[in-house]
């Protein structure tokens, strides 16, 4: 190994992403997502394509002056920041490159290297201009204005798919397509690009990619399980079939309430009627937000690291799901055991306290709700560097023993003015358990007024404030065992 090589694998070895958690995003809506440089969804798919992002244009940066790096590295997607799963098909030979590229007003985009089975599409592309010089601004993005600008097509040219996340970074590229969300589908065949502008230039960057899946179709093994249990919550969940892909080992899960938890349901929906920064979808919550824990045993009793998942794709506006849940591919030959081992649902909560802002940074101010306890540990104005406008960042710790999550929309900020003000954005960090057991989540969010989506700069802190939390997701236990065995 050379030394500009080992080099190369130090650098791969200290990549990180920055991983910002989204807000929240009301389930139901199939809006295209098309990323920048931040944020990503925060599935662990999802945090893995914001390292390897980052990867991928390390690596094509590096490809296009190093004739060494080039030569050492045969597949982009076989690098340290891709999951496990991708790096193994990548090496096993399931990647393709491409190399069609399209110019015009002196950029050239070229598309590098595909990977696709019936589970994903990932694409590696890079942008650069005809005299070698970087694109101006710095960190260009690609668009078109009219149309969707990347689409998975059929046979018959039929859209397969419209969502899509990507991004643009030291000229290089990166686009994830999940398949198979809706159930059975046709795979696809051709990637459409069609961008009009890039940077700062307007233009005409069309391209028609094919895809083969071939070789990828004939590793492909299904698992049929078909197996039903409701949990003593009313949720009926059927786990219809294991689908293993190169890339990947798919669980398809379909989940639905019984008629007996919907009336349950709907009396949680009432209390939350008018509730959270986000009224018109508050009464959906006891019906649409939830999700599931799992992991996989082994024959030896061994278990794997423990995944949380929310549903896929939406079936009705109750709570209806499909599901699918992606990991690295299981071992072939192997006993493995999927156990479904904790359900996360979100219920309609009362935690309200008021308190002096320029009094809280001296003194924290703490409420008990049950056995869960919140401390409003400070409030600040602080410049915020994406809107580059004053706001307030507020900090609370949260102990309790099976509070699982807070969604931003649920935090409701007012002040003696009766200015109603919205969690926008948020970091949160984990700390030591405490005697009780109760875990240790402190928030951090930026605090707007709710009723200015420009984000109007805050002047000052309130003279008074309350906080209010109208929902939280709580984690019950579940066991539920099924053989999963890849052939």
């Amino acid at each position: 190994m050379t030394n500009e090589e080992r080099q190369i694998q130090e650098t791969l070895r200290k990549v990180a992403g920055a991983v910002e958690i989204p807000s929240f995003q009301m389930p139901c809506q199939n809006n295209a997502l098309q990323v920048r440089r931040r944020p990503f969804y925060r599935s662990k798919k999802w945090t893995s394509i914001g390292i390897a992002s980052a990867v991928v244009l390390g690596l094509l940066g590096s490809m296009q002056v190093s004739p060494t790096f080039a030569a050492y590295v045969k597949s982009i997607f076989a690098q340290d920041g891709f999951d496990e799963g991708v790096q193994q098909a990548a090496r096993q030979g399931f990647s393709e490159t491409s190399n069609l590229s399209v110019t015009d007003q002196g950029i050239t985009l070229e598309v590098k290297e595909i990977i696709a089975d019936s589970a994903q599409v990932m694409v590696a592309l890079m942008i650069k201009q005809s005299d070698g010089k970087q694109l101006l601004p710095t960190y260009p993005t690609a668009t078109n204005a009219e149309s969707d600008a990347v689409e998975l097509l059929d046979a018959k040219g039929a859209v397969i798919s419209e969502e899509w996340g990507t991004t643009f970074e030291n000229n290089a590229g990166f686009i994830r397509f999940l398949l198979g969300k809706k159930g059975q589908e046709p795979l696809p065949k051709t990637l459409s690009i069609h961008f009009d502008e890039i940077g700062d230039r307007k233009g005409n960057w069309k391209l028609q990619v094919p895809i083969t899946m071939a070789k990828a179709t004939a590793a492909t093994t299904v698992l049929p399980v078909n197996q039903t249990q409701v949990t003593k919550h009313g949720l009926k969940m059927t786990l219809h079939q294991i689908v293993n892909t190169p890339t990947t080992t798919r669980i398809e899960l379909e989940t639905q309430w019984t008629e007996a938890a919907k009336k349950q349901l709907e009396q949680e929906a009432k209390k939350l009627t008018g509730k959270t920064t986000d009224p018109d979808y508050a009464p959906f919550l006891p019906y649409q937000q939830y999700m599931l824990g799992y992991y996989y045993e082994g024959a030896d009793g061994s278990k794997g690291k423990e995944s949380r998942k929310e549903r896929t794709h939406s079936i009705d506006r109750y709570g209806h799901f499909r599901w699918i849940m992606d990991d690295d591919p299981l071992p072939k030959g192997k006993a493995k055991t999927l156990v479904i081992n904790s359900f996360h649902k979100a219920i309609p909560y009362d935690m309200s306290v008021t308190f002096h802002p320029d009094e809280l940074n001296k003194k924290p101010v703490i409420k008990q709700v049950g056995e869960d306890i919140f401390t409003v540990k400070g409030i600040k104005l602080a410049k915020d560097e994406f809107s580059e406008k004053q706001q307030m960042v507020m900090e609370v710790e949260v102990l309790s023993k099976d509070i699982s999550d807070i969604y931003l929309p649920w935090w409701v900020a007012q002040d003696g003015q009766g200015i109603t003000y919205r969690a926008r954005r948020s970091t949160q960090s984990t700390g030591p358990a405490d005697q009780s057991g109760r875990e240790r989540v402190t928030y951090k969010f930026w605090i707007v007024d709710s009723k200015s989506w420009k984000e109007d700069e805050i002047d000052k802190l309130p003279e008074k404030l309350t906080l209010r939390l109208d929902a939280v997701q709580k984690k019950y236990p579940l066991e539920w065992r099924i053989p999963v065995t890849h052939p």
